[in-house]
């Protein structure tokens, strides 16, 4: 079995927060992904939770999740000689991954047709709030703006309230991960043909494309869907699916028909077993309930009952029991039971990374899929500020000890 998909290849990783996950993905396939800081660290590593909540930059819980199996060296774009040192380093890569703003990197000299005639086979992906061209192409943006500019926020929270942003920062990973696949076809492409390109994420386009089903109710029926928080609507009627239990919650949907029926009729008959009162029992044919034709009072009432019935039982009370009686029912898990999970644990999701500078030992998740002919493992934990400053610069590059001192006080490294 090969060590990895990508073994051989080298990525330079200029990102911030919306690329983080597309070099850690690139970095678990097993390409070199080479993190270039800012002196004195990426301004990244002050992004809360710390470690033993004691904020310092070699302490960013946030740092150490998103930068897994990457290297680290310092340097300064914005300096000539950093300039100059960034070029020799294309030489010797087959990626670049960037996140500044559309221009940014041709006002240094370095844009894709800048490096493309230091290094014809180079793939450059560039991961913006709004891509490369257009109108917003030089808007600023967030997570929370390409949320909002999506139209996934409108559909995020509760009916009687304003809209919310999702977390943790889903629309950044979804475009990290966007971005990776990106950055694989064109490596493919590039394989084939000898010729690297430019690839072009948009936050604002990859969130938009997660709404496909309001854009077509919109499109034929001129409708908007409304935030439904708890509940979700099937057919003419709006029930709750998810429920509050002792402990937290699980999602159940309460739905009429052949297709609730099952669930239904076992969920009444445990209410009844409970000896608690169950207005479910009033429903004689189960595949013939249709909540369209039911008042909306009595649905209330149903509803009320199933309430007080999932706050008589625990989360792993409903898992467990709800799974032998048929009722479909699944806990909202925390991150505790998720670390729990016998499911994972079975299938050696999780691996332990040592931080020896800390003195600890942090879980992480071990991969983002399993292949039989590779590992493509999660194997080492984030790097430190410029970890690989010595070996990158003077080692491969050949720049002297001297070298190194003056463009350290320079501020070029």
């Amino acid at each position: 079995m090969a060590d990895s998909l990508l073994g051989g290849f080298r990525a330079l990783d200029l990102t911030d927060e919306k690329g983080f996950v597309c070099g850690k993905i690139l970095a678990a396939l097993g390409v070199e992904t080479i993190k270039i800081e800012k002196p004195g660290g990426d301004p990244a590593r002050g992004i809360p939770p710390f470690l033993h909540d004691a904020p310092a930059p070699e302490k960013s819980l946030y740092w150490f999740a998103f930068n897994t199996d990457k290297r680290s060296i310092t340097l300064n774009l914005d300096a000539s000689q950093g300039q100059d040192l960034f070029r020799k380093l294309v030489e010797r890569a087959d990626f670049v991954l960037e996140s500044f703003a559309p221009g940014y990197m041709d006002s240094l000299g370095l844009g894709y047709e800048a490096l493309r005639r230091v290094n014809p086979r180079i793939i450059m992906t560039s991961i913006t709030p709004f891509g490369q061209k257009g109108p917003y192409a030089q808007y600023k943006g967030s997570e929370l703006i390409a949320s909002a500019m999506s139209g996934v926020m409108v559909s995020t929270g509760d009916p009687d309230r304003p809209p919310v942003r999702e977390g943790p920062d889903s629309i950044y990973f979804r475009s990290s991960a966007a971005a990776a696949l990106g950055t694989v076809m064109a490596h493919y492409y590039r394989e084939n043909t000898g010729e690297g390109q430019q690839v072009d994420v948009s936050l604002q386009e990859v969130a938009a494309s997660r709404t496909s089903s309001d854009l077509v109710v919109w499109e034929f029926d001129k409708r908007l869907i409304k935030r439904n928080a708890t509940i979700r609507t099937v057919g003419a009627r709006a029930t709750q699916w998810l429920w509050r239990c002792k402990g937290g919650y699980v999602f159940w949907p309460y739905m009429g028909g052949p297709g609730g029926a099952p669930a239904n009729s076992a969920l009444s008959q445990w209410i009844d077993d409970d000896g608690l009162e169950n207005p479910l029992n009033q429903v004689t044919n189960w595949d013939e309930f249709d909540f369209a034709t039911l008042p909306r009072a009595v649905l209330d009432v149903q509803q009320e009952a199933i309430r007080k019935f999932f706050m008589n039982h625990t989360k792993k009370e409903i898992a467990e029991e709800g799974l032998k009686r048929g009722i479909n029912a699944s806990v909202v898990n925390n991150p505790a039971n998720v670390l729990e999970n016998p499911q994972l644990e079975a299938r050696s999701y999780w691996v332990e990374l040592e931080h020896s500078e800390l003195g600890v030992t942090l879980t992480y998740p071990k991969y983002f899929f399993l292949n039989n002919q590779t590992e493509n493992f999660i194997r080492r934990r984030a790097p430190l500020i410029g970890e690989d400053n010595d070996d990158i610069y003077a080692n491969e590059l050949g720049l002297s000890s001297t070298e190194m001192v003056a463009l350290k006080e320079a501020g070029v490294i």
